[in-house]
């Protein structure tokens, strides 16, 4: 599995689970330059805004447990290969 969309998904996830707990401020800063970090990395896979948009929201799908990480990454490889 791509190590930059693990890293970024555990992030996603990890923000998720903790928005609402009061550790949350510290964390925050934290956790959101990071996730920049990795979203620009992603990003460069995709040749338009619309691609990257789509992967978003599998992202978010992933993170609720509607799709596995597995399908996640295919839904990644998917379009970053359909440029």
């Amino acid at each position: 599995m791509n190590e930059t969309l693990k890293q970024y998904v555990r992030l996603v996830k990890k923000k998720n689970e903790i928005i609402n707990q009061p550790e949350y401020a510290d964390q925050e800063p934290d956790i959101e330059k990071k996730m920049k970090h990795y979203e620009r990395e992603l990003q460069q896979g995709f040749s338009t805004d619309d691609g990257y948009d789509e992967f978003a929201d599998a992202v978010i799908k992933c993170v609720y447990g509607d799709i596995s990480i597995d399908e996640l990454e295919t839904v990644y490889h998917e379009l970053i290969s359909s440029l």
